[in-house]
């Protein structure tokens, strides 16, 4: 936990897990250290852990990773049915995992 700001809490509510969770692909964009954005498509997740934090399988994803690395800035986007959410926060890598803090979710739709 940093001491940022107020913001762990749950972001992820039980509707936004169901959207992140049946959506189909995972938009991701990251932001390299001299702020270059970078989109990537990932699939589904491989796990929601507690009520922010959203994890990834890493597949390849180097760019990804190394603007992780450099500015830890991440955005997703989850969308199923009509129901869609913008959510942003700080990613870390751990071995094979891409892990996305979630500090803000945004409606979409």
């Amino acid at each position: 936990m940093c001491d940022c700001c107020a913001h762990h809490n749950t972001v992820l509510t039980p509707e936004i897990k169901e959207v992140v969770g049946q959506a189909p692909f995972i938009p991701i964009a990251t932001v390299s250290g001299d702020g270059q954005p970078h989109l990537i498509v990932a699939g589904k997740v491989k796990e929601i852990r507690g009520d922010n934090t959203i994890v990834f399988g890493v597949y390849k994803m180097e760019k990804t990773r190394r603007n992780i690395a450099e500015s830890g800035l991440m955005q997703v986007a989850a969308v199923s049915g009509k129901k869609g959410y913008r959510l942003s926060g700080r990613a870390s890598v751990e071995g094979e995992e891409v892990l996305l803090t979630v500090y803000t979710a945004e409606s979409l739709l």
